[in-house]
């Protein structure tokens, strides 16, 4: 099993959660370059200790006034909960990366999971040139858009693209950073939201209805010559329905519309940043 390099926790997870032998809110920013301690208030964001330390984590639980010893404790409690992490990427992993694209792998998914699962889905797929502009749709925190997950997910996708025969990227200035836990960014708005989809609709109900109606009126001297429709087959019908203009104008309006409908649709459910 592949494992995760010192170079990657040294210079990218440790700094970007930083050491905070406290509890505290993870979307609360610094203050005179401290993040306040959680006070049993409420909570904006998660509650976290040491490098990043949660209670999704598991093993210690996160009460109001937990404090760690020093860095080294936290260091420890940081091992443990990356090694879950790294076996996850290796077990989803079906391809061969580079060292430096392991330990971005691994520092994502220790930070969000999803944006993990979804790069190495890229990756196995030979798609690996679109894991950067993957990476970057998952920005939020609590449906929340925040500029420190946007420098978390660069600071990653410069790792993931670095050779390793170079020398790693340089870990981020301890006065700027602030990355709370990640997520996928909100997701799209719902069809029945879309105001394209719904103009998208009235004009396909008007073209059913206005094309329904021409089709009477094409059939309506046929059906008084003849009496019935009965001796009159589907193919004729039809034949007799492609030769009418309006006709044909009404269902151009309709397949128009259900193009609109079906391509606005694609668009929302890819449209997550």
């Amino acid at each position: 099993m592949r494992e995760f390099s010192d170079a990657g926790r040294d210079r990218l997870t440790e700094p970007w959660e930083e050491c905070v032998l406290y509890v505290y809110d993870d979307k609360q920013p610094k203050v005179h370059g401290r993040y306040p301690e959680w006070n049993g208030g409420p909570v904006r964001g998660t509650l976290t200790i040491g490098f990043g330390h949660t209670n999704a984590a598991g093993g210690l639980k996160i009460i109001q006034g937990l404090r760690l010893k020093d860095r080294e404790e936290a260091g420890e409690l940081l091992t443990r909960d990356l090694a879950p992490c790294v076996a996850s990427v290796n077990r989803q992993l079906r391809v061969k990366v580079s060292q430096h694209q392991f330990d971005a792998l691994v520092d994502t998914d220790f930070n969000c999971p999803s944006a993990a699962t979804a790069a190495i889905k890229l990756i196995n797929a030979g798609r690996s040139d679109e894991v950067p502009a993957k990476l970057l749709q998952y920005v939020c925190s609590k449906g929340e858009r925040m500029q420190g997950l946007v420098n978390r997910r660069n600071a990653e996708i410069a790792w993931f693209n670095h050779p390793d025969d170079a020398e790693p990227p340089p870990a981020p200035n301890p006065d700027i950073v602030f990355s709370p836990k990640g997520e996928r960014n909100p997701p799209p708005k719902g069809m029945h939201e879309s105001k394209t989809i719904a103009a998208g609709g009235s004009i396909l109900s008007f073209g059913l209805a206005e094309a329904a109606k021409a089709f009477n009126e094409l059939l309506a001297p046929i059906k008084e010559a003849k009496g019935s429709l009965d001796d009159l087959g589907v193919f004729d019908m039809l034949g007799s329905a492609a030769h009418d203009p309006k006709f044909m104008i009404c269902a151009a309006v309709v397949g128009l519309a259900a193009f609109i409908i079906w391509d606005r649709r694609q668009k929302l459910m890819v449209d997550h940043v």
